[in-house]
């Protein structure tokens, strides 16, 4: 069953500030929560004696959103079929867009912290900054970026971003195997660009002034087309391609996608995106790209606040020369490491759910 819009939902609306709306559908932790109470009382009767579930601190704002959580339906459709969703629930979802308020108080089962974002002292957004630990004596599974020994805390898997967006049936497919991983790789491997166009840069903000950098020496070269609200030239992406980021860049020879900010270990799912077009990425973010994992010779790296000449000199020459495009392109992406790595992942988190819920909950 699921619950009816929180009691916030409706009382923001009196607030004519849009952006004031938004923050305290976000930040008001103590109106949020007596709505999701009040709502509690309508429907704790239909799902008395059922394991429950629920979200905290995520970009999600009230409970109806709740159930497209990633956790919620791999718990459902793999352990727990009749899993429901409460605000008083046996297993708590976190994330770190919100106060720690509800982590640390939490009486649930079982706590599991998740952040894509970067959460280190370099966070574009400071208040994520007291996720830093991962939560790590908080939380039963805590996933993030950071490399953390594994071994010596059994709670913690390294779990970036990208393995959601481009490896998403990893863990809730029973019948994943190792070949399904190589076959993704693979798949990015060998795509190319059409090459109809120079350059694209898709970005909402530029926080840390990086995508300024890199668009203002690169645009020296030829037209960069910028579909998102960044540098807005370009509405294609949403016409053309329905908002499908990959298809858009399958017509680009290159694509500007730095992260966020650098901090070692964070990566997302950008590269990842030029990778699967084809496109060459032009890139910035932690040199230590995945370590072995990644080609590093498969991208070309932009410095910050540095001097980029060299780097500029080579995009201009594959623009302008086919065939050193083509080389260029063709090179490995990924290596084949990733597979025992990717596998290794699924191995660790859905042994330590399986765990949890065997002791925790039965």
């Amino acid at each position: 069953m699921f619950l009816k819009k929180n009691l916030i939902e409706y009382l923001v609306w009196l607030i004519p500030i849009k952006k004031l709306r938004n923050s305290i559908r976000i930040n008001s932790i103590y109106f949020k929560d007596l709505g999701y109470k009040i709502n509690y009382n309508h429907y704790k009767d239909s799902i008395k004696n059922k394991i429950t579930f629920f979200v905290r601190n995520d970009w999600a704002v009230n409970e109806m959103e709740f159930s497209n959580n990633y956790f919620y339906n791999l718990i459902k459709n793999n352990y727990i079929n009749d899993l429901e969703i409460s605000c008083n629930p046996d297993i708590e979802f976190f994330a770190p867009i919100g106060k720690r308020y509800f982590l640390e108080k939490s009486k649930a089962k079982i706590k599991i912290f998740y952040t894509g974002e970067c959460t280190s002292k370099n966070a574009i957004d400071k208040s994520w900054a007291q996720y830093s630990d991962n939560c790590i004596n908080d939380a039963d599974l805590s996933l993030g970026f950071d490399r953390i020994d594994e071994n010596k805390y059994k709670n913690y898997i390294r779990f970036p971003i990208y393995i959601f967006y481009h490896f998403n049936c990893l863990l809730d497919n029973k019948n994943y195997t190792k070949d399904d991983i190589k076959k993704v790789i693979d798949n990015i491997n060998n795509s190319k660009s059409k090459k109809n166009k120079f350059a694209s840069l898709v970005a909402s903000h530029d926080a840390t002034n990086i995508r300024t950098q890199m668009y203002n020496q690169i645009i020296k070269i030829d037209y960069i087309n910028c579909p998102s609200r960044l540098f807005h030239n370009d509405d294609t992406l949403k016409l053309n391609f329905n908002n499908n980021k990959i298809e858009y860049l399958k017509d680009f020879k290159f694509n500007i996608c730095p992260e966020n900010t650098i901090s070692e270990g964070y990566i997302t799912e950008k590269l990842f995106d030029a990778f699967k077009a084809g496109c060459i990425p032009i890139y910035n973010g932690d040199e230590n790209i995945e370590l072995d994992l990644i080609n590093k010779d498969a991208l070309l790296f932009f410095k910050k606040d540095e001097d980029n000449t060299e780097l500029i000199k080579e995009i201009e020459k594959l623009h302008k020369d086919d065939k050193l495009f083509d080389a260029f392109q063709n090179k490995q992406k990924i290596y084949d490491s990733m597979v025992d790595y990717l596998w290794e992942r699924r191995v660790k988190i859905l042994s330590r759910l399986e765990m949890l819920i065997n002791e925790k909950l039965k």
